[in-house]
């Protein structure tokens, strides 16, 4: 798969818009996030009495996530967090929607467990801390690094980072090295940290 890179991924988000060719469009997104889609649905699995469901719901929401997303807006944050928590969210509904259906009421007290987007001022303060910290790793890291830097972000493993970038995973084991020295190394960074 070929590096997920920010103007390709900004090309295929306005085709998708677009809606003139919107289909293949989404097809090469959902092919490019089909691994963050998997992890989510997998996250939620034995909550879920239909699989293919979830994936279906987790699909929509990416779709939902890439109609939606405004970069400007969002301050650096990048587009794969903004689909992880829009997916995130989906699936929490679902579940909760099979829970109401099912009249097991005892099963919603564990899906509340799962962290939403109810605290409005932890929310923003996390996502006021995130856009800094991206917009200082851009600044200091290498395209290859920053991309590395988001995947990791994102929770992706070693393997699929290599994959998804067509690396070796040792050079992603090495870029995340570097990443750690560059980013402890900023005095800028170390500021935003000591505010947390």
């Amino acid at each position: 798969m070929d590096s997920i890179n920010e103007k390709e991924l900004s090309k295929i988000i306005e085709e998708i818009k677009s809606k003139e060719v919107a289909d293949v469009a989404f097809s090469e997104l959902l092919s490019r996030y089909m691994p963050l889609i998997q992890k989510r649905v997998l996250t939620y699995c034995g909550s879920f009495s239909n699989k293919s469901e979830a994936m279906q719901e987790a699909s929509i929401a990416l779709h939902s996530a890439a109609m939606t997303y405004d970069s400007d807006k969002c301050g650096g944050v990048t587009f794969g967090l903004y689909a992880g928590v829009c997916i995130s969210n989906r699936l929490k509904s679902l579940i909760r929607k099979e829970i109401k259906e099912s009249g097991k009421t005892e099963q919603y007290a564990e899906v509340e467990k799962i962290p939403s987007g109810i605290d409005l001022e932890s929310n923003l303060a996390a996502r006021d801390l995130c856009e800094r910290v991206m917009r200082v790793a851009k600044s200091v890291l290498s395209g290859f690094e920053f991309d590395v830097f988001c995947m990791s972000f994102e929770r992706y493993s070693t393997k699929d980072i290599a994959e998804a970038l067509s690396k070796t995973p040792k050079s992603v084991d090495n870029a995340k090295f570097r990443i750690s020295k560059r980013l402890r190394d900023n005095k800028e960074i170390c500021a935003i940290l000591s505010d947390i």
